[in-house]
């Protein structure tokens, strides 16, 4: 892709700061969401003995906790749009071209989608979660995102089962103050 890209700047179709732009959204889409999800999911699986029982116990279950564990713990956690027209949610008007914040966050703890959605469970099908966005806005790179987390996780649990934290659930800093959530150290031993 990035190859494709620099050709267009050489054909003059792209400018470098276009292609610097481009390849910085690339690296921060790809890399700093994909670290937030790991760390959060090994977060999640580290505090709820029994889910990482669950896995231990069935490695098959990694492919499906994946889109459970985006779900719950959504690294993107909020977005914006403007309305291309006018359109009425909840009883509120929202004009044509008025900007509208919206919690991808909440979403994916809708009830009436996700029944018992404050809680993991590696047997939920979340498939239809919002953490990669939804329709034209969708991440592009999900396939690619989904197949890292579980090979990362399988992989992590299997090397180090004795995994656990090296410290208070308390004491792990978390990431509210930038655009990907995540944590900014997770002490471990095994």
């Amino acid at each position: 892709m990035l190859g494709r890209l620099a050709a267009r700047v050489n054909k003059d179709e792209l400018s470098h700061d276009e292609l610097v732009s481009m390849m910085r959204l690339l690296l921060i889409a790809g890399h700093e969401t994909v670290a937030g999800a790991f760390s959060l999911s090994v977060f999640a699986l580290l505090r709820d003995a029994d889910q990482l029982a669950m896995l231990k116990e069935d490695p098959s279950l990694f492919k499906p906790a994946v889109d459970e564990l985006l779900r719950f713990f959504t690294v993107i956690q909020g977005d914006g749009r403007v309305a291309s027209e006018d359109v009425e949610v909840g009883g509120q008007l929202i004009a044509k071209g008025d900007s509208v914040i919206f919690s991808l966050l909440s979403a994916n703890y809708d009830e009436s989608v996700f029944p018992g959605a404050a809680t993991i469970d590696l047997h939920r099908d979340a498939r239809r979660h919002l953490a990669f966005g939804l329709g034209i806005h969708q991440c592009l790179g999900q396939a690619l995102a989904r197949v890292e987390l579980e090979i990362s996780l399988a992989s992590l649990f299997r090397r180090f089962p004795t995994l656990r934290l090296a410290t208070e659930i308390e004491n792990i800093p978390f990431r509210g103050d930038m655009l990907v959530y995540g944590a900014y150290e997770m002490p471990v031993t095994w």
